[in-house]
């Protein structure tokens, strides 16, 4: 597998504490079948402590410790960006980083909002040949309550990266359930850790790649966890199939079922 999400790197962000720890996440990386990961500090303008200049020599250290301590795996850089009107011209000053210098970048949105400008954002990027990956939107209330939102955002030309631990319902039933709905319906295009520790957000998501194997097809499955994120590393364009529109009655459905448990707990 290659894991396009990653808080690997060190002092940077929420994510590994200090290079030991780094380590011995690539340690878990490699026992959990995933041998290609991409760096992605959260980029969040007025709120960042590094340079990209910073972040790059970092991830070089850490690919020397690798090597030193023969740990199979390789890192790529990149950000998770958290939207904002002028990330476009952040991206093109090479401010906050691409994947692996590619015409591919992570997007994170708000949890519990969908900005106004979200679509204006990715419009932007298009028409400079930038490719948006929505980090994570199976955890977003307003997508929650509504995926079709992202039904919109890929048709103009955004792709998607769900987060493997929402299948084991770690961020609940509603965006266990959000996911499932979204890859039966050809709105995931990637999955991804999401890693920040060696503990509980770590890279032990086996159980939760068994999950995805019994929801989309065995060539599907091979697509979201190594073919398309390998196109991306490559820089190449990705074939993707059309959404699938949800129906409203199976989202109304979904929400009272969440809201029936959530009133029983």
């Amino acid at each position: 597998m290659i894991d396009l999400h990653s808080h690997i790197i060190s002092g940077v962000d929420d994510g590994s504490e200090d290079i030991e720890m780094s380590l011995e996440i690539a340690k878990l990386y490699v026992e959990n079948g995933i041998d290609k990961v991409v760096c992605t500090p959260h980029y969040i303008e007025g709120a960042i402590s590094y340079t990209p200049e910073e972040l790059k020599i970092k991830i070089e250290e850490l690919k020397k410790e690798l090597f030193q301590a023969t740990i199979p795996l390789e890192i790529y850089p990149g950000n998770e960006i958290y939207i904002n009107p002028s990330i476009v011209g952040k991206i093109l000053e090479v401010q906050a980083l691409t994947i692996n210098n590619s015409r591919y970048t992570l997007i994170e949105l708000p949890m519990n909002d969908m900005p106004i400008y979200v679509k204006d954002v990715i419009y932007e990027l298009r028409l400079k040949g930038i490719r948006p990956i929505i980090a994570h939107p199976e955890r977003n209330s307003r997508v929650v309550n509504d995926p079709n939102i992202l039904y919109e955002l890929i048709n103009m030309g955004a792709l998607v990266q769900l987060n493997l631990p929402s299948l084991g319902g770690m961020y609940g039933d509603r965006v266990r359930d959000t996911g499932m709905k979204l890859l039966q319906h050809n709105m995931v295009h990637f999955v991804g850790t999401d890693t920040h520790t060696n503990r509980r957000r770590s890279p032990k998501v086996g159980k939760f790649l068994d999950i995805l194997s019994t929801i989309v097809t065995d060539k599907d499955f091979e697509a979201l966890t190594i073919g398309n994120p390998q196109s991306v590393l490559d820089n190449k364009e990705i074939e993707i199939k059309p959404p699938i529109k949800i129906k409203k009655k199976d989202i109304k459905l979904s929400s009272l079922i969440g809201l029936f448990t959530a009133f029983q707990q």
